[in-house]
């Protein structure tokens, strides 16, 4: 069994949470968590359910892979901002952007 790297995984989260330019106590009320506990997930020295990551990773929009491996996928943070603007204005308005972001990629895809 391997090791998890919880400081390590917090690390990113946090990294993640700066390039948003969102604050601790933001991010754990998008995620429904205390600040504290969240402070907690990112120095590492609280373990997270996994239903407390998968929430995480939903909500700030980080690809899970990321977190457990080594590698960080291309993001660009325009876009990034642009959905997490969209997952704070709820479900319904994010269900809209990712309609919009598909029809754009197609309709691009064919110029």
């Amino acid at each position: 069994m391997e090791y998890i790297d919880y400081y390590e995984i917090g690390q990113k989260i946090k990294h993640c949470r700066q390039e948003s330019g969102m604050s601790q106590e933001q991010v754990a009320e998008l995620c429904d968590i205390s600040a504290s506990f969240y402070g907690n997930i990112e120095r590492g020295t609280k373990k997270m359910s996994l239903e407390t990551f998968t929430v995480i990773c939903d909500r700030m929009n980080i690809q899970p892979n990321y977190l457990l491996q080594d590698n960080l996928p291309e993001t660009d943070p325009i876009i990034f901002s642009i959905i997490l603007e969209a997952k704070k204005a709820g479900e319904t308005q994010y269900k809209k952007y990712l309609t919009i972001i598909k029809a754009l990629s197609k309709i691009v895809g064919e110029l």
